[in-house]
């Protein structure tokens, strides 16, 4: 039976792993898959210095996004021929998961394939000279949640949490530098594997996993690619302690973000904890796109759904990453990596703004006076200001 083409298009955007499993009676929104496997993550070196030196226009971004398709795709093919299910990919780096396979070894073989297919690739040329990625790898093996966490319609995200990922987390920070090429920890402790259901219904469907609107262009075929002004939000939270507890808290972020004309883009589990990934302006453009996502985090964080948030704008490059077997829909560029960092670098409580956002949002929210502060990839330092409160 020949297959849909407007379907082939979407599949893509969707781990194997779950494609294996679509139209499945388990497979509904909040659906928890608890296994013994083993996880390997790989994070690009020298990206975030990359972003902030190579993107001051158009014409930079699509190169670099070219250039980092090219690894992506080297190393979605290896992590495949290993037997590997690439979960995610979130900026520069990869999650890659072998349910049911609590092997380190195997995975341990994967890393140095991954390793020689990035050195095979040609060194990207840059107006500082020629520039090489290099890959920090950590191997987990343990326990992984695998929730289903999201609304049909808003993008239903794969998410995995577990000792698994915590020793993931635990393995790359032990391999600092480019000279060791993989560092394995072991979970302790053992969990009883299990499944839970989710909350009933019609099986999902592919474009389920996707925005109602990216689905609906991808099914039609229509350019996905742009460069434009857009503000993201990378926002700390709890990872709630029960699995199953995931998705309701996932649902309620975006009922909130789809109230402020936002999107929740990603969720990520890893060395920086849980995060949620918002984008203001990727989808529609508006002028009130930063207020939009300062009143949002506020209102997330009133609701105790986020801990801590940083919110930068900038022209950034929208489009696919990955390659032809698994990609993402995602955003590119310096601002998407100096949110991150201001993030981090928020106390407890604290939503940080880059200059930029403040001095949109001055009429409508009271901030504190920007002091400089110097983060990876800005040597020289960005002005940064606390959000005081609501609106003025």
């Amino acid at each position: 039976m020949r297959e849909d083409p407007a379907r082939a298009r979407v599949l893509p955007y969707l781990s194997a792993w779950l494609r294996e499993r679509l139209g499945s009676p388990g497979l509904g929104p909040g659906a928890v898959v608890s296994r013994l496997a083993t996880v390997l993550h790989a994070d690009l070196s020298g990206f975030t210095q990359l972003t902030a030196r190579f993107t001051s226009g158009p014409a930079d971004a699509e190169r670099l996004h070219i250039a980092l398709n090219q690894c992506y795709s080297v190393l979605i093919d290896t992590v495949t021929a290993y037997g590997g299910d690439v979960a995610a990919i979130a900026g520069d780096a990869l999650t890659a998961w072998w349910p049911q396979l609590a092997h380190a070894e195997h995975a341990r073989r994967c890393a140095l394939a991954l390793h020689a297919a990035m050195l095979s690739l040609p060194a990207l040329e840059t107006p500082a000279g020629p520039f090489r990625f290099y890959l920090r790898i950590g191997i987990g093996v343990g326990m992984v949640h695998a929730t289903l966490a999201g609304m049909p319609g808003h993008g239903v995200h794969l998410v995995l949490a577990g000792p698994a990922l915590a020793a993931v987390a635990a393995a790359e920070q032990a391999a600092p530098g480019e000279s060791i090429i993989c560092s394995i920890q072991t979970a302790p402790g053992a969990a009883q594997e299990c499944d839970h259901p989710g909350d009933g219904g019609q099986p999902l469907r592919a474009e389920h996993f996707l925005p109602r609107g990216l689905s609906a262009r991808l099914r039609r075929g229509e350019p996905l690619t742009a460069y434009r002004r857009c503000v993201p939000v990378f926002a700390r939270f709890d990872l709630p302690a029960q699995p199953a507890a995931l998705h309701p808290l996932v649902r309620e972020v975006q009922q909130v973000v789809q109230r402020w004309g936002g999107w929740l883009n990603e969720i990520e589990v890893g060395d920086k904890g849980a995060v949620l990934v918002l984008l203001f302006g990727a989808t529609v453009v508006r002028s009130d796109d930063a207020s939009r996502a300062v009143g949002c985090s506020l209102a997330l964080r009133e609701r105790g759904l986020i801990e801590r948030a940083g919110i930068t704008l900038g022209l950034l490059y929208l489009g696919t990453v990955g390659g032809s077997q698994r990609r993402v829909y995602t955003a590119q560029g310096d601002e998407m990596n100096l949110a991150a960092h201001l993030m981090q670098r928020a106390a407890p409580g604290e939503i940080l703004v880059s200059g930029r956002v403040r001095h949109e949002v001055l009429q409508r929210y009271p901030t504190s006076e920007p002091t400089l502060m110097v983060t990876k990839g800005h040597p020289e330092g960005v002005p940064v200001a606390r959000v005081l409160g609501s609106q003025v």
